[in-house]
C-alpha cells in the first residue's frame, strides 16, 4: 500500500517523517478482509503501535499523536487517554483534553491548560496557539464560564486571518468549533451554530474527512430539533449513520442512534426509542456514556410495564454510575421510581439517600428538581398526598425558575398523577379537579412551545379524566382535536386510540369497566417525553388587573390595575366574577369551576382557593402568567385573613408588596 492509502483524516501529519508510515500500512494491509473496512484497519494499526510506542522511555510523540487522533476519531475514548498519558508534547496534550472533554474531566482539562500556558505564548507557532485556545473553550463549555466567549472570538479570528486552517483546520480547531457550535445552541443562538456547521461542513467536503462531515451533521440535527424541523433532523442524524457505517466509526454509530432514540422520546414513541437505544449500546465503550443510555431504556421499560428489564438495566446503571466514581443522579433516581411502580417501597431508602446526597453536594437545579421529583413520588405512593404535593411542586419551582423544560414537564405529571392516586382512594372530587388543573397547565405548555405530540398526548390524557368524572362531551372534544393532531403527526397509533375511544363514547357499555388501568398506561406513556430543545420563551401577555374575591362575602377584598385605562367598577366585575362562578358550580357540580375565559382580546384567568377567587384581566393566557397567578392567589390566601360579611381594604394593602414581587416583570414603569 502506497501512502496515498492514508484516510483524509489523518492527511495533515503525512509530512511527519518520524512516523514509519510503510509499517502502518503494512500492518494495514494484513488487517483488511472482507469484514474489515480499510478505515477500521489503518486506525486500529495506528492505535497499536502507539500503545507500543507509549511504552518507550522517550516516546515518538507524533507516532502518539497519530494513535489519539485515531482513538478520538474511532470514539476510543479510554484507549486514547491511556496512551496520551506518557507525554507532556503540546500536540498530544491538546489531544487529551478533547478525549478529557467527552467524559466532562474539567479538572483534567484545567490541568493540561495550566501546562499549555506555561510553554505557549504570543511568540508560539500559529497552531500552538489554535490548541491552547482550544482548550481555553473546551474547559470553558464545560464550566459555563462567560469568559469562553472571548476565547471563541479569538479562536475565529485566528481562523479568519490564516486561510489554510481555515479550509483545513487542525484536529484541535474542528473539535472547539464544534463545542462552540454546541455552545451557541445551548443559549439559543442557532443562526451562530449554524454558521459554525456550516464551516464544519465546508472543512469536511474541501479534505473528504468523513469525522468531520459527522460533527457537522450532528450538530445541524441538534439545530434542527431545537427549531422543531424533527423531520429534518432525522435526516441529518440517518446521514451520521451512513456515514458512519461507510468508515466503521463506533461514536458517529453510539452518537446517531442515540439521538434517534433521543428523537422518538420527544415524539413519545416508546418502543422505537427503546430500539435506538439498544442498539446505540453496543457502540458505547464509555462507562460514562453508556450510564445514561442504560438509564433512559431503564425508564422505557418501567413506564412500558416490562420491570423484570427494567430492574436489569437500571441495576447495571447503577452498577457503571458507582464504578466511574463521577457518579450521576439519574440512576438513583430512576431506580427509587422503579421500585416504588413495583410496590418495593422498602428498597427505595438507600436509592432516595444516595440521590439526596448527590443533589446536596450538587450546584446544579437539575440534580434538585430530579431529587425532589422522586422523593414525591415516593411519598405519593406512600399515601402521604400532601407531603408528595410539596415536594412535586418545589421540582415544578426549580425546573421553572431554571428554564428546565424536561423536569417541568416530569414535575406536573407526577402531580397530577398523585392527585388521581388520592382520588381513587377518597372519591373526593377535589383531587380530580386539581389533576385536571395541573394537566391543564401542561397542555398549555405543549401548545405554546408548539409540542405536537405532547400535546396530543396530554389531550389523551385528559380525555380519560374526563370520560372518568362523567365530562363525555369535554372528552368527545379532546377526543376529536387528538385525532386531527395525530392524523398530522401521522402517529397511527395515537389516531387509532383517539377514534377507538371516540366510538366507544356512544356506547358507555365498550367503556373500561377500570379508568383507572386506562389513565395509568396513558400517564406512563406521557412521562416517557423527553424534549429535544430546550424550553422557548413566549412573548409577555398585556396584564391589564388583578382582583382579589372573598368566596363567602362575595366582596372585593384587593384590586390592582396594570392599566389606568382599563379601570371601572371593582364591585360590578366581582357581581360578574361571583356570577359566573355560581352558574358553573350549579351547572357542573364541584368539577365546574370556571378557569379562564376569553372575548375579544381579554381573558378573564380565574384561580379558586378554599376562600377566594382571584382573577386575571390578561390579553391572552400563558403558562408563565398562570403560574404567576397561582403563586400570588396561594400566598395571598395563606397571608390574609377572608372576609365574610365586610372588607377593610387596608387589611389587605400589604399585597401590594406580594403583586410586586411576582407581577413585577409585567409591569411597567407608570404601574
Amino acid at each position: 500500500m502506497k501512502k496515498d492509502a492514508v484516510p483524509k483524516e489523518f492527511a495533515h501529519l503525512l509530512n511527519r517523517e518520524s512516523i514509519p508510515w510503510g509499517k502502518i500500512l503494512t500492518d494495514t494491509e494484513t488487517r483488511m478482509n472482507g469484514e474489515v473496512q480499510a478505515f477500521e484497519a489503518f486506525t486500529d494499526a495506528a492505535i497499536a503501535l502507539a500503545k507500543r510506542e507509549c511504552k518507550k522511555k522517550k516516546p515518538n510523540s507524533d507516532v502518539l499523536i497519530l494513535g489519539l487522533e485515531a482513538c478520538i476519531d474511532r470514539g476510543k475514548f479510554a484507549q486514547g487517554l491511556a496512551l496520551s498519558d506518557c507525554s507532556d508534547d503540546v500536540a498530544v496534550l491538546s489531544m487529551r483534553a478533547i478525549a478529557l472533554s467527552t467524559i466532562s474531566d474539567a479538572d483534567g482539562i484545567g490541568e493540561i491548560l495550566n501546562k499549555l500556558e506555561t510553554v505557549i505564548n504570543d511568540n508560539s507557532s500559529l497552531e500552538e496557539r489554535i490548541r491552547l485556545i482550544s482548550t481555553r473553550i473546551l474547559l470553558g463549555a464545560l464550566k459555563k464560564d462567560e469568559g469562553v466567549i472571548a476565547s471563541i472570538i479569538e479562536l475565529d479570528s485566528l481562523l479568519e486571518s490564516n486561510p489554510n486552517q481555515l479550509e483545513s483546520p487542525i484536529p484541535e480547531a474542528v473539535y472547539a468549533m464544534y463545542v462552540t457550535g454546541v455552545l451557541f445552541c445551548h443559549v439559543g443562538e442557532l443562526e451562530r451554530a449554524l454558521n459554525v456547521a456550516l464551516f464544519l461542513e465546508t472543512a469536511a467536503h474541501t479534505n473528504d474527512r468523513q469525522t468531520v462531515l459527522i460533527l457537522s451533521e450532528n450538530l445541524r440535527g441538534r439545530i434542527s430539533s431545537q427549531q422543531g424541523h424533527f423531520h429534518e433532523a432525522e435526516i441529518h442524524y440517518k446521514r451520521i449513520l451512513r456515514i458512519s457505517r461507510g468508515i466503521a466509526s463506533r461514536v458517529g454509530l453510539g452518537i446517531a442512534l442515540n439521538n434517534l432514540g433521543s428523537l422518538m422520546l420527544n415524539a413519545i414513541r416508546l418502543e422505537d426509542a427503546l430500539e435506538y437505544l439498544q442498539e446505540a449500546m453496543q457502540y458505547l465503550e464509555m462507562d460514562a456514556h453508556r450510564v445514561f443510555v442504560l438509564a433512559n431504556m431503564g425508564e422505557i421499560t418501567t413506564l412500558l410495564g416490562r420491570h423484570e428489564e427494567s430492574i436489569e438495566f437500571m441495576s447495571e446503571a447503577v452498577k457503571l454510575n458507582h464504578d466511574t466514581g463521577v457518579e450521576i443522579i439519574e440512576p438513583y433516581t430512576w431506580m427509587v421510581i422503579l421500585l416504588t411502580r413495583t410496590g418495593n417501597l422498602e428498597g427505595v431508602g438507600e436509592y432516595l439517600e444516595k440521590a439526596k446526597r448527590l443533589s446536596s453536594a450538587s450546584d446544579s437545579p437539575k440534580d434538585k428538581a430530579a431529587y425532589y421529583h422522586a422523593k414525591g413520588v415516593f411519598e405519593g405512593a406512600g399515601k402521604k398526598t400532601s407531603a408528595s404535593i410539596k415536594s412535586l411542586s418545589r421540582a415544578m419551582k426549580i425546573a421553572k425558575d431554571n428554564n428546565l423544560f424536561e423536569w417541568l414537564i416530569r414535575s406536573i405529571l407526577a402531580i397530577v398523577r398523585t392527585y388521581l392516586g388520592a382520588f381513587s382512594r377518597s372519591k373526593k372530587e377535589e383531587y380530580l379537579v386539581n389533576s385536571a388543573y395541573h394537566l391543564d397547565n401542561l397542555i398549555q405548555i405543549a401548545k405554546e412551545q408548539e409540542m405536537n405530540s405532547l400535546r396530543a398526548e396530554a389531550l389523551l390524557l385528559r380525555s380519560e379524566i374526563r370520560i372518568h368524572g362523567g365530562d363525555t362531551l369535554g372528552a368527545e372534544d379532546d377526543l376529536e382535536r387528538i385525532a386531527g393532531l395525530a392524523a398530522f403527526l401521522e402517529n397511527e397509533r395515537l389516531e387509532s386510540t383517539a377514534k377507538q375511544r371516540l366510538k366507544s363514547l356512544s356506547k358507555p357499555t365498550d367503556l373500561p369497566s377500570s379508568p383507572d388501568s386506562v389513565i395509568d398506561v396513558n400517564m406512563d406513556r406521557v412521562e416517557g417525553f423527553h424534549p429535544v430543545r430546550e424550553m422557548q420563551d413566549v412573548p409577555s401577555p398585556e396584564v391589564h388587573a388583578l382582583i382579589a374575591l372573598g368566596r363567602a362575602s362575595g366582596l372585593p377584598e384587593f384590586v390592582h390595575y396594570f392599566d389606568e385605562k382599563l379601570e371601572m367598577d371593582s364591585s360590578i366585575l366581582s357581581g360578574f366574577i361571583s356570577a359566573i362562578t355560581s352558574f358553573s358550580g350549579e351547572l357542573m357540580g364541584g368539577s365546574g369551576l370556571i378557569r379562564s375565559i376569553s372575548q375579544e382580546g381579554f381573558t378573564l384567568m380565574m384561580e379558586h382557593t378554599s376562600s377566594r377567587i382571584v382573577t386575571l384581566i390578561v390579553s391572552q393566557e400563558t403558562f408563565d402568567i398562570r403560574y404567576k397567578l397561582h403563586e400570588f392567589a396561594k400566598i395571598y390566601d395563606e397571608t390574609f385573613p377572608a372576609s365574610y360579611d365586610s372588607v377593610v381594604t387596608s387589611e389587605y394593602s400589604a399585597a401590594n408588596e406580594l403583586l410586586y414581587s411576582i407581577f413585577s416583570s409585567n409591569m411597567t414603569p407608570d404601574t
